[in-house]
């Protein structure tokens, strides 16, 4: 069946390439991403005030820890909902369950805080359990959804909403809890989240046949150690194995630039009164926050495609350290707060946008139970671990070796070495995952076109067919463009609509000639076939 663009599949087209049919289902996910990160912020905003007034700084770092231990009981029972969930055909289940739990104790929390009952620090935790574990599951279902070629055009969307709801959640959360205290904001977080409940039933039955995960094993033996099973399945699997390595080794590396920042800051602030102090830390963070998300979703926006386009998912694994090798040796070089504070915002947004997308990506062409188990054992347990080791790091470095700020930039600079290592070694992986899953063909032209001849001074129309050109790799997409011979562009009164694949013709008055078009069509990856024709004008 011929499907034609609609206008929403027309403007995604603008940061990404599309097929036809695809722009509702990318709309619905894109509205869960962005329901789930504005809740999210919302709730991070409220939660340190709310347990900085029961408790203390020192409580907070306890209650990480606590978090890494609650998620080694939380991954294996998640194992067994996994095993135990309806069948593959019904993709949405296990999302939606999860969420649906999360949502009941939500609701809870909203009750006790309007009460006045003491639930910061069981709010503390949870929210931490809670930000690793749906954000997780959530692109697991995304991953589950598309097949790789069709997961690596559409993922940068679904980023893209991921960091716009980072941006307006932080941004809203402050008037909100002004307004109706933080039983409001919880409220209010708990109708975004009813959002993805609602349409992730709907998503998988909108994706287009050629766009759809195809699944090649429709039933899955049950792990003979459930308790285990989400390690087991990180064990046993070499690509897990490195996931799970980059994840703590970006932990490691972010919280010491986050301590090296703050060193920055505290030394420019020591000239300064208590309030000046106060005042300046504070809008130093505000817009150094708010600028690390703004570069984070342009990045998503118009860039992160691209680059998947040029050198695609294992390439772009290498940006993220490469970039911190620069930073840090440049923090060295010029030790000073302006340098490091440019440096950790390229670091962080580079990081929430190319490298966050790029991780997840990574899980499209695995199987499903690395893709939910896997994924969610990553992303929860390996990364809570991750704060707790990095945060042991910052304390014995700082408060045993006694390593000053240059031991610091040092360290990160030769763990961002290693993290390239690590990189390199992952994105051969996913070269070898990529490669079992789907070979990429080049597409092809189906049918030649006809000469064409017009008149002078009016305007005329040609329509190129569907079937003109064909691609045989299921889940890819066409961009076509046209050119006159030698890559030249058409002139000014040839018109191409690449995305309709229709020429508008208005030959000035009188003039004659002939030109040979050429018409291009190019996969995602680069491979192209093309046909032309020559179109004749005015009087022969």
């Amino acid at each position: 069946m011929l499907r034609h663009f609609t206008r929403i599949e027309r403007f995604f087209s603008l940061f990404t390439t599309l097929r036809a049919g695809e722009g509702l289902v990318a709309v619905q996910l894109c509205l869960q991403a962005f329901a789930i990160m504005c809740a999210y912020y919302m709730l991070k905003v409220i939660r340190e005030p709310m347990i900085l007034a029961e408790g203390s700084a020192e409580l907070k770092a306890y209650s990480t820890a606590l978090q890494a231990l609650l998620l080694m009981v939380i991954v294996p029972i998640f194992a067994m909902m996994y095993h135990r969930s309806p069948g593959q055909t019904e993709k949405h289940h296990l999302f939606r369950n999860t969420l649906l739990f999360f949502l009941s104790n939500l609701l809870l929390f909203a009750l006790g805080q309007a009460y006045g009952l003491p639930v910061a620090i069981a709010f503390y935790v949870w929210l931490g359990i809670f930000s690793v574990m749906v954000v997780a599951l959530f692109w697991a279902f995304a991953a589950d959804l598309f097949n790789l070629r069709s997961g690596q055009r559409i993922f940068p969307l679904i980023a893209a909403a991921v960091a716009l709801g980072a941006l307006l959640g932080s941004g809203m959360a402050h008037q909100i809890d002004q307004a109706v205290g933080h039983a409001g904001v919880m409220l209010f977080a708990f109708a975004l989240l009813c959002i993805p409940c609602w349409f992730c039933a709907r998503s998988d039955g909108l994706i287009p046949p050629e766009s759809r995960c195809v699944i090649e094993n429709d039933g899955q033996a049950r792990p003979r150690h459930p308790f285990i099973h989400g390690f087991t399945i990180v064990w046993q699997s070499q690509t897990l194995r490195l996931m799970a390595v980059l994840v703590i080794l970006l932990n490691l590396i972010n919280t010491n630039g986050e301590y090296i920042l703050a060193s920055f800051v505290t030394d420019y602030t020591d000239d300064l009164s208590g309030a000046e102090a106060d005042d300046y830390i504070g809008q130093f963070y505000s817009r150094y926050f708010f600028f690390i998300t703004l570069l984070s979703f342009l990045l998503q926006l118009f860039v992160v495609s691209r680059i998947y386009d040029r050198i695609g998912i294992a390439g772009a694994l290498y940006i993220l350290p490469v970039l911190m090798m620069i930073n840090y040796s440049l923090i060295a070089l010029f030790p000073v707060l302006a340098v490091a504070r440019i440096a950790l915002m390229l670091e962080n947004s580079v990081n929430y946008s190319i490298g966050t997308t790029t991780r997840h990506a990574l899980f499209l062409p695995v199987p499903r139970d690395e893709k939910y188990i896997g994924k969610n054992t990553i992303d929860t347990f390996f990364y809570r671990l991750g704060d707790v080791l990095s945060g042991s790091f910052v304390f014995l470095a700082s408060g045993v070796a006694m390593f000053g700020l240059t031991e610091f930039v040092l360290v990160n600079a030769m763990l961002a070495s290693l993290l390239l290592l690590v990189s390199i070694a992952l994105g051969r992986r996913h070269r070898g995952d990529a490669a079992a899953a789907l070979a990429n063909q080049p597409p092809v032209a189906t049918n030649a076109l006809d000469d064409l001849s017009i008149p002078s001074g009016q305007l005329s129309q040609l329509q190129i067919a569907a079937d003109t050109f064909y691609d045989p790799d299921l889940g890819d997409a066409l961009r076509y463009l046209a050119l006159l011979e030698g890559d030249k562009r058409l002139p000014p009164w040839i018109k191409f609509d690449g995305l309709n694949r229709r020429f508008d013709f208005h030959p000035p008055a009188e003039s004659i000639g002939s030109l040979r078009i050429r018409i291009i069509a190019r996969d995602f990856e680069g491979l192209q076939a093309e046909v032309s024709f020559i179109l004749n004008y005015g009087s022969p």
